[in-house]
């Protein structure tokens, strides 16, 4: 072996590992919550070592974080418009409502901020919640600016109402109704509070 096929230090990481682990974590979340995320017992659950995910994860926190992050990776890494309409921000949320995994994790998440306020504070700078919720104000601000919503109206009260109506339909809701029965619901309480839809929202429904 010459200089250049120097063995790097340490032992590789494995994306399999990765995957089991992470998988197993969320596994025991939804069934248990934060505190059934035990570094031993997802390495049983695993099949791996306890220090394989030590060495991943050394803090709980993270691994709960990174559990939570893979959940819903799929619908976090679609490509994005670069301003992106209400129309967008519906469709992107009735995706991830759709998936009945991603429902069953947030649902258990619901409880983390009352009951882990920090780790649930590192979950949104790691998940880039704080974009996200952004992102939905600018799509209100711009109906608004386009007058599909009341002159001189509470955004910031639409905007909130408007994420309680996603907890509602968490909470009362089958996990497999299908993406297009939630825009559905979703255009229908922003008619509650106010929103004309466009024919051009309209246009861009399932």
């Amino acid at each position: 072996m010459n200089e250049r096929e120097a063995p790097r230090p340490g032992r590789p990481r494995s994306v399999e590992a990765d995957r089991v682990v992470l998988e197993s974590a969320l596994d025991l979340f939804i069934e248990g919550g934060v505190e059934a995320v035990k570094t031993e017992t997802v390495a049983k659950r695993s099949g791996v070592t306890r220090a394989t995910v030590y060495r991943r994860y050394p803090r709980r926190e993270d691994l709960v974080i990174a559990a939570l992050a893979e959940a819903y990776r799929v619908h976090l890494e679609q490509p994005a418009p670069e301003h992106p309409t209400l129309a967008d921000t519906v469709a992107g949320i009735a995706g991830a409502l759709a998936d009945a995994r991603v429902r069953r994790v947030l649902r258990r998440l619901m409880s983390v901020p009352h009951d882990h306020p920090k780790l649930f504070a590192e979950y949104r700078a790691a998940t880039g919640a704080t974009g996200r919720d952004e992102i939905i104000h600018q799509a209100l601000e711009r109906e608004s600016l386009h007058g599909n919503f009341p002159a001189h109206g509470d955004l910031e009260m639409v905007q909130t109402l408007f994420a309680a109506s996603i907890s509602s339909h968490l909470l009362t809701r089958p996990d497999d109704e299908p993406a297009e029965q939630i825009v559905a619901f979703l255009y229908r309480v922003l008619a509650a509070l106010g929103h004309r839809q466009s024919a051009d929202d309209a246009s861009k429904e399932f």
